[in-house]
C-alpha cells in the first residue's frame, strides 16, 4: 500500500483539535505514532510542543505518540529505504 501524501494544513496546527480516543488504539509494539512516516512536532506560540498528525488533522495528547498508533501507520521512510539509498 502506497504512503498517503500528508494533507497541507488549511489552519495552523495550533488550532487543531486533539485526535478522538477511537482514531488512536492502544499499541505493544514499535508501530507507534512517534515511528510514523506522518507523525510532525513544532513549537507553537508559547513554546509548547505540539504533536501532529498532517493525515487526521489533529493535535496528538501529550505520551500517547509513545503508546498508541492509527490504521494509518506507515514505516518512516528512512527505515524501509535507509538513510541514503542513492549512494549505495
Amino acid at each position: 500500500m502506497p504512503a498517503a501524501a500528508p494533507v497541507p494544513p488549511s489552519a495552523p496546527s495550533e488550532e487543531w483539535e486533539y485526535l478522538d480516543t477511537d482514531v488512536l488504539t492502544p499499541a505493544r509494539s514499535s508501530r507507534v505514532c512517534m515511528t510514523c512516516q506522518h507523525f510532525r512536532y513544532e513549537v507553537g506560540k508559547h513554546c509548547v510542543t505540539l504533536l501532529t498528525c498532517p493525515i487526521h488533522k489533529g493535535l496528538i495528547p501529550q505520551g500517547e505518540h509513545l503508546t498508541r498508533r492509527c490504521s494509518r501507520w506507515v514505516a518512516r521512510q528512512e527505515v524501509r529505504r535507509g538513510w541514503c539509498p542513492d549512494g549505495a
